[in-house]
């Protein structure tokens, strides 16, 4: 089935996250700080005309990469009934394309210890030691550059 990729408005964003990554919470805690702001991105991959899969990227530094344009991937979330059809990677990619094009140098984010391997095959290195955000799990600051 084909899918396509497309920017889509942050409340386009809420189902997927609350499914996959607040599921048990309320649905407002699926809203996150800066989902408004101009330089905020948010895509989707649709197949068929439904949403199935999400990302945003937000404009944001960490500081173990000071000196560099960056973007912050956060919020990627596929419908588990469309997993393991590279969903994620097609996400993922045209995030990639769209930054590189806005001379992006860094893509990175906080990868839920679940979601390591996923970003290593698409060549993220982790940048950190393990962490906990609280209410979700540890995590680990992944990135990679752009160019």
């Amino acid at each position: 089935m084909p899918v396509e990729i497309k920017y889509i408005s942050s409340g386009e964003t809420i189902d997927l996250r609350h499914l996959v990554l607040r599921q048990g919470r309320p649905r407002n805690s699926s809203h996150m700080k800066g989902d408004h702001l101009k330089s905020t991105k948010h895509i989707g991959a649709f197949i068929d005309s439904k949403c199935v899969g999400v990302l945003s990227l937000f404009l944001a530094s960490t500081d173990q990469l000071s000196n560099l344009s960056q973007y912050q991937l956060r919020g990627m979330a596929v419908d588990p009934e469309h997993r393991k059809k590279n969903i994620g990677r097609k996400l993922a990619s045209f995030s990639e394309n769209e930054l590189r094009s806005r001379n992006v140098e860094v893509i990175w984010c906080n990868a839920r210890e679940i979601a390591v391997n996923f970003y290593k095959k698409l060549d993220f290195e982790v940048i950190s030691d393990e962490f906990h955000i609280p209410d979700v799990g540890p995590h680990y600051v992944m990135y990679k550059r752009l160019s």
